[in-house]
């Protein structure tokens, strides 16, 4: 059993439903939007990501600009 975002329990073999794919989409988009309005700078965010992940600062950034548009991007309403 796995718990999702929105605190749903799913089984790992079964299909995720639409709406809990919809629900997480919007709490990443509104997570990183609530990142950017913290006061951390852009560049402060790059360098804590790549510090603790290892990955290019150049993915991170490509990355993080999308994060903020996933709503609009693949969701209707």
């Amino acid at each position: 059993m796995k718990t999702t975002t929105a605190g749903v329990k799913q089984n790992s073999d079964q299909p995720v439903a639409a709406e809990v794919i919809a629900e997480a989409i919007i709490g990443i988009s509104e997570s990183m939007k609530r990142l950017t309005a913290s006061g951390l700078k852009r560049k402060a965010i790059v360098a804590l990501v790549h510090d603790h992940s290892g990955i290019g600062k150049r993915d991170i950034e490509i990355v993080l600009n999308n994060l903020e548009s996933l709503r609009e991007t693949w969701l209707t309403k």
